[in-house]
C-alpha cells in the first residue's frame, strides 16, 4: 500500500524531478518488504506442496519462481519497446535525437500506469494470499508425518 500510495503521489506533479525522486523513494520503502520476503513466500509453497501432495518440489518451484521472474522482465520490456516504438521512440547512441512529442507522453504514461498496475497486482495477490493463517498447522501435520517417516 505505501509503495502504491508513494507511485500515486507522482501523479500529481509528474513533470518535477524533486517530486519523482521523492516519489520513488516513499514506493521503494514500500516494496522493499515484499522484495526481501517474496523468496520467503515461495518457501512456504514448497511446504504446503508436501503437505497438499505428499511430494517434496523444491526445485521445481523455485526454478519457477526463477523462471516466472526473468519471463516477466522479458515480457516486460517487449511490451514497453513495443509502446515506444507505436509512439515514434527514435533511438540514437550518439544521445542527440529529439523525441516527438507523442514517444514523450508515452514515457511519462508508461512510467506512471506501470507501477501502479503491478502495486494494484501485488495488492490483490497478497490479499488472496492464505498460507500464512494454515501454515502452522501445515508445518505440525508435516512433522507429525516425518516422526512416522511418512512424506
Amino acid at each position: 500500500m505505501i509503495a502504491l500510495a508513494g507511485q500515486l503521489i507522482f501523479f500529481l506533479n509528474p513533470y518535477d524531478f524533486t517530486w519523482m525522486v521523492g516519489s520513488c523513494v516513499l514506493r521503494a520503502i514500500g516494496l522493499a518488504p515484499l522484495n526481501a520476503a517474496v523468496f520467503g513466500m515461495i518457501g512456504d509453497v514448497v511446504e504446503f506442496g508436501q503437505w497438499k501432495t505428499h511430494i517434496r518440489q523444491e526445485s521445481l518451484i523455485f526454478a519457477g519462481g526463477s523462471i516466472g521472474t526473468k519471463v516477466g522482465a522479458g515480457l516486460a520490456s517487449a511490451i514497453m519497446t513495443g509502446m515506444l516504438s507505436a509512439a515514434g521512440y527514435i533511438s540514437s547512441s550518439e544521445g542527440s535525437a529529439v523525441q516527438p512529442e507523442s514517444a514523450l507522453n508515452c514515457i511519462v504514461t508508461i512510467y506512471k500506469f506501470g507501477p501502479v498496475i503491478v502495486a494494484g497486482i501485488a495488492v490483490i495477490t497478497l490479499a488472496l494470499y492464505k498460507l500464512d493463517k494454515k501454515y502452522s498447522s501445515v508445518m505440525e501435520e508435516l512433522m507429525a508425518r516425518e516422526a512416522r517417516g511418512e512424506l
